[in-house]
């Protein structure tokens, strides 16, 4: 409520500015671009976005974006479903364009394709549209228009945008950060006003953080409101202002300083039934375990009736969870601090610009021991010191304590696969059978219950085994220890595996790692962005194969070790031959999560000297 009323209050007191031109006029596309179906800035696009301007008009405090799009194949369709986020609820307006005959036929947006949302309490909101009638050739004009200013603005898509424009006509009443991410150059800059053109399609790369840390982009936040003689309210002119104002909301703080009578009971028994803090965490991760996570990533509880109502009816946001699992953990007497932050998907949080909007999630950071663990509740499939993947964004911001602000969002824990062969070389049709067994650790055997739920039965996951490594058939399978999530999951299979070798004359050309890489994923001459692994990685696979007794090896491949400097990634390759018997023993690490693109030329080379010992052959005389 307090928002609204400096909404009103700010509309009342605003004054008339002179309005820049406007690029595009809603509901009137010309008719060249009706008609042009190829665009010079890329011939491939499946969409391209004509114009995109976005105005906030200081005389009635409300700011209008009009977005023009012209679909081009059908893979652009998605374009015709879009998601608007603002700190106000959303007007909405669109209209679908089609030239029939040689005449622009329209469709109207129907309000039963408009869907709203309100993620926070008059704080947060979301729109999503889906547009009529659609087609290859359609142009789509929308206008989305809401009291404040936006929370953010993309100059940059992945797919070209022709022209981007943002007018924020000054207030003297409102202050606000504006944090600036990307690498597209402008066309105007001024105090108000910043315009580019032309700018291609942002390209993904192999093992980049999502999209949003890299495209183009302004971010908004509101600091402050200063009225003389009427009101003064500080929102995030820092982070103790963003802390104070999470503390006072009912959806977060008033919920933690609540008596939280509800989780006595929980405490009790978990507290009676085990003695060392590592179970009782464990069994406090379990309780929460009940509620299922509704796949939404809040800062915020959603129940305004609290966080018990929410665990009574057994679903629930992130929030809705992992603040029950503060208030539990503490009702059992560990010393638990929230810590909040940006999902991946989001893009990084930003420690220089404080802000309220760009948070949208909540860990328990708890002390066990002498360490503090960083804790999520939403996902069985992981223990308690698995982080999901969406967590894992550089640092977040702990709240409620003296001693400590930012913290890394890791939990330093490895992916890690091992793999052994023990198989036998047909000398009739070359292919390799026998027994295979795999061990997954730490997020290895988190990705791997995550996969194999998705599949949602063994022979969904065997299917997709096989298309993971070429050639491979698997005749049996067994998995152990997957509902245990403190346990590795090993895996037994007896297997057949085809296209390792080739004969030519009297000699055959083996190779003899399954699922070795076919291609560098580091292709680019140069690297416009860091390379991110997500967490260090670690593959280990031993291959011992018994070829026929008249085969005699002639050229057998090199030994090769490697590291790059600091030991950020290294690499082992061994062949062994001990009478008709060749071991393989392989390992390649990645010991650091993230590279800088300084770094990229090192990686590119790594890798291309890793391709070209992994299909490097064993070649056998047949006798």
């Amino acid at each position: 409520m307090k928002k609204l009323f400096l909404i009103s209050l700010l509309t009342a007191l605003s004054f008339y500015l002179y309005a820049q031109k406007a690029p595009m006029k809603y509901g009137k596309p010309t008719m060249e671009q009706m008609t042009k179906s190829v665009y010079e800035i890329d011939t491939t696009a499946p969409a391209i976005v004509l114009c995109n301007y976005g105005y906030f008009d200081n005389n009635t405090f409300r700011f209008t974006h009009t977005i023009r799009i012209k679909i081009l194949k059908k893979e652009g369709y998605s374009w015709a479903n879009r998601t608007f986020r603002s700190g106000s609820s959303t007007s909405v307006r669109g209209k679908t364009f089609n030239l029939v005959n040689g005449k622009i036929e329209v469709d109207k947006l129907s309000s039963k394709s408009v869907f709203h949302q309100e993620i926070v309490k008059n704080e947060l909101f979301v729109t999503k549209i889906s547009m009529p009638n659609v087609k290859v050739g359609s142009v789509i004009d929308i206008e989305v228009s809401y009291p404040w200013i936006p929370l953010n603005w993309y100059f940059q898509e992945t797919i070209p945008v022709l022209y981007s424009e943002l007018v924020l006509e000054r207030n003297d009443y409102i202050d606000y950060t504006k944090n600036s991410f990307g690498y597209v150059k402008f066309y105007i800059v001024e105090p108000t006003r910043w315009v580019t053109k032309n700018v291609p399609a942002f390209q993904e790369e192999p093992f980049m953080s999502p999209v949003n840390n890299y495209l183009s982009h302004f971010e908004f936040d509101i600091t402050g409101v200063s009225i003389p003689g009427r009101v003064y309210a500080s929102f995030a002119r820092t982070w103790k202002d963003v802390e104070k104002t999470l503390g006072g909301s009912k959806y977060f703080g008033v919920e933690l300083r609540g008596s939280g009578s509800f989780f006595n009971g929980m405490a009790k028994q978990i507290n009676a039934s085990y003695d060392n803090e590592v179970d009782k965490l464990k069994a406090a991760v379990d309780t929460m375990h009940v509620m299922h996570w509704d796949g939404t990533n809040r800062l915020y509880a959603s129940n305004l009736a609290g966080l018990k109502s929410s665990y009574n009816k057994g679903t629930g946001n992130s929030a809705d969870i992992n603040l029950s699992l503060i208030k539990l953990l503490s009702k059992i007497g560990f010393k638990v601090y929230p810590v909040v932050l940006r999902t991946r998907d989001e893009g990084r949080l930003s420690k220089f610009n404080p802000t309220i909007s760009n948070l949208n999630y909540v860990l328990a950071y708890v002390k066990v021991g002498d360490k503090f663990v960083l804790v999520d509740a939403t996902d069985k499939d992981a223990p308690y010191y698995i982080l999901p993947d969406r967590c894992l964004n550089f640092e977040g911001r702990v709240l409620a304590s003296d001693t400590m602000n930012w913290i890394p969002l890791t939990n330093n824990i490895k992916y890690q696969k091992q793999a052994f062969y023990m198989l036998n070389l047909d000398k009739d049709d070359l292919s390799l059978k026998g027994d295979a067994s795999f061990a997954y650790k730490g997020y290895a055997a988190y990705h791997f219950r995550k996969d194999y739920e998705e599949a949602g039965t063994q022979d969904n996951y065997i299917d997709n085994l096989t298309n993971s490594i070429d050639g491979l058939t698997v005749v049996k399978d067994t998995l152990l220890n997957l509902k245990d999530v403190y346990k590795p999951v090993k895996e037994k299979a007896t297997v057949e595996i085809d296209n390792q070798g080739f004969a030519s004359d009297s000699l055959v050309y083996l190779n003899l790692l399954p699922g070795r890489l076919k291609e560098n994923p580091f292709k680019q001459e140069k690297r416009k962005y860091p390379i991110d692994f997500v967490y260090p990685k670690s593959f280990k696979t031993t291959v011992i194969i018994t070829v026929p007794e008249n085969y005699k090896a002639v050229t057998i491949p090199s030994p090769k070790r490697m590291k790059l400097p600091g030991n950020t990634a290294a690499f082992t390759y061994m062949v062994q031959q001990r009478g008709n018997r060749i071991t393989l023993l392989y390992q390649l690490k990645i010991n650091k999560s993230f590279f800088l693109q300084q770094d990229y030329k090192f990686l590119k080379a790594f890798y291309e000297q890793v391709l070209e010992k992994e299909n490097e052959p064993i070649v056998f005389k047949v006798l």
